[in-house]
C-alpha cells in the first residue's frame, strides 16, 4: 500500500497485493504439483468516485504425473482461472495426456505433452455491461517444456503451450499460445541476476479484448 502524490490537491493512492505459493510432492512412481498465484491492484481505494482496479488476476492449477521416471508417461490436470480487469470473470478446464522425454541429462531436460481437456469460460463484454458471455469448448492441449543450463553461470527453463478448439458458435478454430521463460544468471554463489517472460495470445477472443498480453519481471534471487 503506497501513494504517488500527482498533485497538492490529486493524490494517488494505490493498493496491491501479490501471492505466490507452489507445492510440489514428488513420490517414487508419481508426482503432484499445485500452482497457485493472485494479483490485485486498486488504484484510488479511498476515493469512491476515482477507485478503479486495475488488475485482478489469478489462477490455480493442479497437475498429476503418473509414472513419471518412464520416457512416455501420463498428466491428469484441472485448473481454475480469473482476469476480471480483462473481462474474464471465470475459467475452469479439465483434461489429460501423454507427456513424452525428448532429452534428459546433468545438462537440463526437455518435454513434449499433448492431450485433451474441456474449458469453460465465463466473460464480461466491456460493450454490454452486465452480460457475460459464455464458453464451453472441448480443445487439444499441447506443450513443450526445458530446463538448460547454458554454462557454469547461465540457466534457463521455461514451456510454451499451443490449444486449439472448434466453437461452432462461429464455425471457426479459437487458437491461444502461452508461454512462461526465465534466464537466471549466477553473480556469485549466492546472487543471482533472474528475468522472467510470460505471454498469451488468443486469435479469436471470445470478447473484443487485447489479443496479446504480457509481462516482464527482472530481480536479484538471494539463495542460501
Amino acid at each position: 500500500m503506497f501513494n504517488r502524490n500527482a498533485g497538492k490537491d490529486n493524490p494517488n493512492n494505490y493498493l496491491q497485493l501479490t501471492f505466490n505459493g507452489d507445492v510440489a510432492y514428488i513420490a517414487e512412481k508419481h508426482s503432484y504439483l499445485l500452482l497457485n498465484y493472485y494479483n490485485y491492484l486498486l488504484v484510488n481505494y479511498d476515493s469512491k468516485e476515482l477507485r478503479n482496479t486495475v488488475a485482478s488476476t489469478g489462477y490455480s492449477h493442479f497437475r498429476v504425473n503418473f509414472m513419471r521416471k518412464k520416457r512416455l508417461s501420463y498428466e491428469a490436470f484441472t485448473q481454475v482461472q480469473a482476469d476480471k480487469a480483462r473481462g474474464l470473470e471465470l475459467r475452469t478446464l479439465a483434461g489429460g495426456g501423454v507427456r513424452y522425454r525428448l532429452l534428459s541429462g546433468d545438462d537440463g531436460s526437455v518435454y513434449f505433452g499433448t492431450g485433451l481437456m474441456h474449458e469453460h469460460e465465463e466473460w464480461e463484454n466491456p460493450d454490454m455491461e452486465q452480460q457475460l458471455i459464455v464458453s464451453d469448448l472441448f480443445k487439444s492441449t499441447n506443450y513443450l517444456s526445458g530446463k538448460l543450463k547454458l554454462n557454469e553461470q547461465v540457466s534457463t527453463e521455461g514451456i510454451a503451450y499451443y490449444q486449439v478448439g472448434h466453437d461452432k458458435t462461429i464455425d471457426r478454430f479459437r487458437n491461444r499460445i502461452s508461454g512462461d521463460i526465465s534466464l537466471q544468471v549466477k553473480l556469485t554463489n549466492v546472487f543471482s541476476f533472474k528475468t522472467n517472460f510470460n505471454c498469451v495470445y488468443e486469435d479469436k477472443p471470445i470478447v473484443p479484448v487485447t489479443r496479446f498480453v504480457y509481462s516482464i519481471s527482472n530481480g536479484i534471487q538471494v539463495q542460501f
